[in-house]
């Protein structure tokens, strides 16, 4: 997972991943299922400070 500091508090955290249901439609539905795994993505989440935001 890739590092990314948060806007409001700049503590480093870990970027969010994907959840299960986006790898499996873009696996099943290649190459029409990459469009799940770009509008799937979770919210990062700041574990400090706790502000969420799309990174």
């Amino acid at each position: 997972m890739a590092a990314v500091s948060c806007p409001k508090c700049t503590t480093i955290t870990s970027r969010a991943g994907f959840p299960v249901w986006t790898i499996i439609v873009s696996i099943c539905l290649f190459p029409v299922g990459l469009l799940a795994l770009l509008a799937g993505r979770k919210p990062t989440t700041c574990r400090s400070c706790g502000f969420t935001w799309e990174a």
